[in-house]
């Protein structure tokens, strides 16, 4: 069972991945606790609205793609479908790289060949952006998601990622520690919850 989250609309993701890949694996609240998991994909408007939050897109580009959406439903529904099947796999991949399945980098890699290529640079009023060939426009939130995963998988440091000490939130970050030695999503959230249940545990049974 999942629980439909708030809208981010009104409330923005929270970037704690520390990668563009895992801040949208961790695009699904309570990834550990079946009854509670929260689902904020819950549309194409929200992939658009979350894709302008990370700074994929700009507000104009966010507007635009939502009304592509609105003009394609269909093709938004399966751009959607994509997105939830790629979080799956990515959420698999990026934690155990070594035992990646085959079905889940088919997954992966379909989006990366669907993803344009750039080709050269252009000079716009802002500075400079990559020129690219011509693909769907709906599936540009998910380009950086995949070549960032692909990024951290080539590199090695995928290697370092983690979970979240606490199995109901399960969230995934890159851990940057020294010895590796970070164990909360954040130690705002998890951390502090954790260490307050901790406590009362102990005063109860003192």
């Amino acid at each position: 069972m999942q629980t439909q989250a708030p809208s981010y609309a009104v409330r923005p993701p929270k970037r704690l991945g520390g990668s563009l890949s895992l801040d949208f694996v961790n695009t699904e609240a309570w990834r550990g606790d079946v009854p509670q998991r929260g689902e904020r994909l819950t549309s194409y408007g929200e992939i658009a609205l979350w894709a302008g939050h990370v700074s994929i897109l700009d507000r104009a580009g966010v507007r635009q793609l939502t009304q592509e959406a609105l003009l394609r439903p269909d093709d938004a529904a399966a751009v959607l479908a994509t997105a939830l099947s790629l979080r799956v796999a990515l959420g698999r991949i990026l934690t155990a790289p070594a035992a990646a399945a085959a079905e889940d980098l088919a997954v992966l890699n379909a989006v990366l060949a669907r993803a344009p290529t750039r080709t050269g640079l252009a000079a716009t009023r802002a500075g400079f952006a990559w020129t690219m060939t011509e693909t769907d426009p709906l599936e540009q939130p998910l380009w950086p998601v995949v070549w960032d995963a692909a990024e951290l998988l080539v590199s090695g440091r995928a290697e370092r990622v983690g979970s979240c000490s606490d199995p109901a939130c399960a969230w995934v970050f890159l851990d940057t520690s020294r010895n590796r030695s970070r164990r909360w999503c954040s130690m705002a959230d998890c951390g502090n919850r954790n260490k307050a249940r901790r406590h009362y545990e102990r005063v109860r049974s003192s």
